[in-house]
């Protein structure tokens, strides 16, 4: 009896160490999920902002890991009907493209399709003034470029307006302008909500940042962990000027 008793513990003790809890293996397959979906995105900087987002919230690390993973496949899902739709996606931070974004009215926006050769979030850059875009892409950070040189595809690109004041309209194109040649650029789009509107970003966090502390405006369609350029286009509050 005793000897069973002593089998029986230790069978109980190799268990309960050696096997990974149902939690910790759903925290490591999002994880990775996640960083195969963003390659740039580095473990240690992910698990840091989660972590972050836990302490201040107190959801749960695995909790926040799933719901990043969904946004993910969300914003890829709606990317697979982009392409279908037009069959173009142009690269993003390129000046690629066969038609010149064309000019806008200062504090306006415009989104079109693009990827890297892993990642295809959009992109989305601001009008400075009618003929200056300020944007952030991954070779220089937050910069400017003409309209006449910024060039997209026909067809998956547009222009929109945010419906607030114009005093709200230029003071965000203002703070934008502000940040160039200042913020280096940051491929973290799945908590870029939650990170300092000053340093590194990537071009959804630049335009959503600009218009949240210029009126307090949330460009974002879904509210969720991370920002992405379409969650940006399909904003409450904002209007389509044109297709291009």
């Amino acid at each position: 009896m005793k000897k069973h008793l002593v089998t029986s513990v230790l069978a109980f003790c190799l268990t309960a160490f050696s096997v990974p809890s149902a939690f910790a293996q759903d925290q490591i397959t999002y994880k990775d999920e996640i960083l195969s979906m963003q390659p740039d995105l580095t473990s240690a900087e992910l698990l840091s902002s989660v972590q972050a987002i836990a302490k201040n919230t107190g959801a749960t690390e695995d909790a926040l890991l799933k719901k990043i993973y969904e946004e993910l496949k969300h914003d890829q899902t709606k990317s697979k009907e982009e392409k279908q739709q037009s069959g173009k996606v142009g690269t993003m931070g390129s000046s690629g493209g066969t038609v010149s974004v064309g000019p806008s009215s200062k504090g306006n926006f415009y989104y079109t399709a693009s990827q890297t050769a892993y990642m295809n979030h959009g992109h989305v850059g601001m009008y400075y003034s009618s003929d200056v875009i300020v944007e952030s892409v991954p070779e220089t950070g937050v910069r400017t470029i003409s309209t006449t040189l910024r060039k997209v595809d026909q067809g998956d690109a547009q222009v929109k307006s945010v419906t607030t004041s114009s005093s709200n309209r230029d003071n965000a194109a203002n703070w934008a302008f502000s940040r160039v040649g200042i913020d280096a650029y940051s491929y973290n789009f799945v908590t870029n909500r939650s990170t300092s509107h000053i340093g590194d970003k990537n071009c959804s966090k630049l335009v959503w940042s600009a218009y949240k502390l210029n009126g307090n405006l949330d460009l974002d369609v879904d509210g969720g962990l991370g920002v992405y350029p379409r969650d940006v286009r399909d904003a409450p509050g904002t209007q389509l000027v044109r297709n291009i």
